[in-house]
């Protein structure tokens, strides 16, 4: 019985024109011979990736995929269809599409083409595709042993959204977190990013920053208007001239504990402070 996304021992049944039949005993599968890694002889035993084509047809590679059935890989991303999904490379002619119902909502958080993805290998109906796992699923997949270095930086790969940051994961499966105040902009799913480890806890998990070190330590204040900012397209109607009703209405802080904050952001060089206003301000 032949195993679509598996890698098959099937039998050369007879050659054509522009391809090999092969066959398990009682299904013929056909091997085009760009697929093929050299000729074979009618009777010969190989082995062989069975995928679907793009009529939903059973076909054989002779190449090795990134990833087979159930697996769990990082892939390249081929291609976005804001009809379909994202279309990832796995080595044959046919990429492997992960759905848009496994993408976030906002296009902006789409990935872009050499963007890599953790997805695993699914076979619905007849034809594969690329899945999401949840973060818990990957992670105890991947069971990194690798060894982060508190203050060092790392690649990783922007995977998971929650509430309160975003969880990246190395190459080598090192998962690591970013609380939301220590990031500027949300990254896209699959985007590589140069993380520094900043802490590690008693479970073993990670925790890191995409912001330079100058920007780093805000404090309690300064963060609470520093993420009404960015809830805020960057720009609110409070200044240190402010009613002290309205910043404690808004803020639940007094005026002088809000005019400490807007100080510290000014000197970390995060705000403009205009008459009328107060603004993120742009990095160059």
């Amino acid at each position: 019985m032949i195993e679509l996304g598996k890698i098959n021992a099937l039998e050369v049944k007879r050659e054509a024109d522009i391809s090999y039949i092969l066959t398990d005993g009682s299904q013929e599968i056909f091997l085009h011979k760009k697929e093929a890694e050299k000729p074979y002889q009618v009777g010969e035993n190989i082995d062989v990736f069975l995928y679907d084509d793009n009529l939903g047809r059973v076909t054989a590679s002779t190449k090795p995929p990134s990833i087979c059935l159930d697996e769990v890989a990082l892939l390249d991303v081929a291609s976005t269809n804001y009809n379909f999904g994202a279309f990832l490379y796995y080595g044959m002619v046919k990429d492997l599409l992960l759905s848009i119902d496994d993408l976030p909502k906002s296009h902006r958080l789409w990935p872009k083409p050499t963007d890599k993805i953790f997805v695993t290998m699914k076979n619905k109906h007849g034809r594969l595709f690329a899945r999401l796992l949840s973060r818990y699923e990957l992670k105890n997949h991947l069971s990194s042993k690798e060894e982060l270095v508190i203050g060092e930086f790392y690649h990783a790969y922007q995977m998971y959204y929650l509430e309160e940051g975003i969880v990246l994961f190395t190459s080598l499966g090192s998962e690591i977190f970013v609380h939301r105040n220590n990031y500027r902009e949300m990254p896209r799913i699959g985007q590589k990013l140069s993380v520094k480890i900043i802490s590690k806890n008693e479970s073993g998990n990670y925790s890191g920053t995409l912001i330079a070190q100058k920007e780093l330590m805000l404090d309690k204040d300064a963060n609470i208007v520093y993420q009404y900012l960015l809830d805020h397209k960057g720009v609110m109607p409070f200044t240190d001239k402010s009613d002290v009703d309205e910043i404690y209405k808004v803020f639940h802080m007094s005026k002088a504990a809000f005019k400490r904050a807007l100080g510290h952001l000014k000197r970390m060089d995060r705000v403009e402070l205009n008459s009328n206003d107060t603004r993120i301000k742009k990095v160059n």
